[in-house]
């Protein structure tokens, strides 16, 4: 999913074509290995973490300008904190696999164009000063991640993520859930069940699907105009 995902848009494609590493978890864009320099004027790697807007497989305008950063807070060259981009700190589990010890927020006129446009910006001014104390350093490693994130999804799930609760949604995962009766209300739990990312459903009824089961189950449909 996520190889697709970078192949079909194209601010997303250019992050990888110029060399940063950066991928899908959820319903998220990481850039990892992101050099900055810590209040010991040391040269450190760290993670940039953005929530995606998708409209399917496509990428839309970014929701936020905001981003999650995992590491100390980054430094000028001199060992003084970049505070513009101050946000929040704190212990933020996003789930995935993916904690972050801050939150940036910079702001351009008119907003982030894409995510080319939103993760580069940051990147360029946490790892600037990086280069400073050591020229040559950036963010453009040319590395690309050698295992894609497993989803039992037809397309990335970013709504648990949008409202916090991806490492809720997240314990579902190795679950197999049996529902028995899928008519009116085993139709609706369906439904919820679905939505969530249990590895499998299985369904027992040993009665015959009828139309009135069919309105019951929210499986009805209409043919007004618009």
């Amino acid at each position: 999913m996520s190889r697709a995902l970078f192949s079909r848009n194209p601010d997303l494609k250019r992050l990888l074509d110029e060399g940063y590493f950066v991928q899908q978890q959820g319903g998220y864009l990481v850039m990892r290995e992101v050099p900055y320099v810590d209040a010991r004027r040391e040269v450190r790697i760290g993670t940039l973490i953005s929530s995606l807007t998708l409209a399917g497989d496509q990428t839309r305008t970014p929701d936020t300008h905001v981003v999650h950063w995992d590491g100390d807070f980054p430094c000028h060259a001199d060992g003084s904190r970049i505070q513009g981009i101050s946000h929040a700190a704190g212990a933020f589990d996003l789930g995935h696999g993916l904690k972050a010890t801050h939150s940036f927020s910079s702001k351009p006129d008119g907003g982030y164009t894409d995510y080319h446009h939103k993760m580069t910006s940051y990147a360029n001014i946490i790892a600037g000063p990086a280069a400073v104390l050591k020229p040559g350093t950036t963010a453009r490693t040319f590395r690309e991640p050698e295992q894609e994130e497993e989803s039992v999804f037809n397309y990335v799930e970013t709504a648990s993520d949008r409202v916090g609760i991806g490492v809720l949604t997240e314990r579902l995962i190795s679950e197999r859930v049996a529902i028995i009766g899928g008519g009116g209300t085993g139709g609706y739990i369906l439904d919820f069940v679905a939505k969530t990312p249990v590895r499998e459903i299985r369904l027992f009824d040993s009665d015959e699907f009828l139309t009135h089961n069919a309105f019951r189950a929210g499986a009805s449909e209409s043919r007004g105009t618009a």
